[in-house]
């Protein structure tokens, strides 16, 4: 492999940044004000009939003199600017998890969490299995045995098998707990 890959590969999955929900809102503010724009310019040209909208604005803008509304709205947008340049500046999120042993093996906590449950699903004695909570640290599992919450054998079985699973994959705390079957 060449560098440029390796240097690739070696990266971290992140998510989408912060700042494209926000490039995207102002996308759709430029469009708006682009249609107003060529709504003006028509009117203007006489291709269609009414009153130009922005002139009206620059002119009652015009006259704006300092006030406390004026600060005040001054003051929100100038913090909303600085809000804004430290969302682009921050790094995007990381929501993946690297495993142990893998250079450029990276899961998912419902990947994990799925591994996890699958394996002590899979444990002798256990009914069934679910995901209660997964994050890129920890993966709780509820397990039903088929004896109840009784069984501890079972249940230990059942948490070292997803135990491995889970940390050969890179979680850091798979929990099992026992729990009451659901009656339908």
């Amino acid at each position: 492999m060449s560098r440029r890959i390796e240097s690739v590969a070696g990266r971290p999955p992140v998510s989408r940044h912060r700042a494209v929900a926000i490039g995207v809102v102002l996308a759709l503010a430029l469009v708006g004000v682009a249609v107003v724009a060529v709504r003006d310019l028509a009117v203007t040209e006489g291709w269609a009939t009414g009153e130009p909208w922005l002139a009206e604005v620059v002119r009652r803008l015009d006259g704006l003199e300092p006030s406390t509304g004026v600060l005040v709205l001054a003051t929100a947008v100038a913090v909303l600017g600085l809000v804004l340049v430290l969302a682009g500046l921050l790094p995007a999120g990381r929501h993946h998890v690297a495993a142990p042993g893998g250079q450029h093996l990276w899961s998912s906590p419902s990947a994990l969490a799925e591994v996890a449950r699958s394996a002590a699903d899979r444990s002798p004695g256990v009914v069934t299995a679910r995901v209660t909570r997964a994050s890129r640290g920890r993966v709780v599992l509820d397990v039903v045995t088929r004896i109840g919450g009784t069984d501890q054998t079972t249940l230990s079985t059942a948490r070292e098998l997803a135990s491995a699973a889970g940390t050969a994959l890179g979680a850091r705390r798979v929990d099992v707990r026992a729990a009451e079957e659901e009656s339908a």
